[in-house]
């Protein structure tokens, strides 16, 4: 994962057919490596390597931690963007720079309630980190706000890809999400990346 650097303000990014605003105001990168988020873009939460209580806590296989990072690899290439809903890993300074140095893609990672390495840390790394969700708008109709935790309540007309909730929604996220809240925790979308357009389909 590449090193970042300069500081830059909120932006909206136009491409061929996406727009991005980015709503963090603490975001930095270097200008010429702006990850843009597009349909071929990866999305990924709740890893939460080296959280060994969550393969309990969720029933997940034994072997949890080396099928994410085998599902991982085998899609994603070193070029390819990743976008990580949050609770990326748990734990020490080392797991984590251990866990950069193994992964493939370019990482851009929404901050969750267990990502507690510094930002520059993170941007030492490579990881493009933002403290707040991040909105895109495909086309003229396809709205999308990426974030860790359910953003409740959600607007009309927005698709919300969020986190945290798992295999097991607690109170109040739970009891208050719709149709168009989609929740890309691993437990619940077979502990792979999915590309955003696969997702955008399923959500069509």
């Amino acid at each position: 994962m590449r090193t970042t650097g300069h500081v830059i303000p909120p932006f909206i990014y136009i491409g061929v057919k996406y727009i991005i605003r980015v709503t963090s105001l603490q975001h930095r990168m270097a200008p010429d490596n702006t990850p843009a988020i597009t349909p071929e873009t990866w999305i990924i939460s709740d890893t939460h390597f080296f959280h060994v209580n969550v393969g309990i806590y969720c029933n997940r296989p034994e072997n949890w931690q080396e099928l994410i990072i085998k599902n991982w690899n085998d899609r994603i290439s070193p070029e390819d963007t990743v976008l990580h809903l949050g609770d990326f890993s748990f734990g020490k300074r080392s797991n984590f720079d251990l866990l950069t140095e193994t992964l493939n893609g370019k990482m851009i990672l929404i901050r969750g309630n267990h990502d507690r390495q510094s930002r520059t840390r993170y941007e030492s790394s490579g990881v493009n980190i933002f403290n707040t969700p991040i909105q895109v708008v495909f086309g003229n109709d396809t709205k999308i706000i990426f974030s860790h935790r359910p953003i409740v309540p959600l607007e009309d007309g927005w698709i919300n890809l969020h986190g945290h909730i798992h295999n097991s929604p607690p109170p109040p996220e739970g009891s208050t999400l719709g149709p168009n809240h989609i929740n890309m925790s691993i437990e619940v979308r077979d502990y792979r990346p999915w590309r955003l357009s696969e997702i955008i389909n399923l959500a069509q």
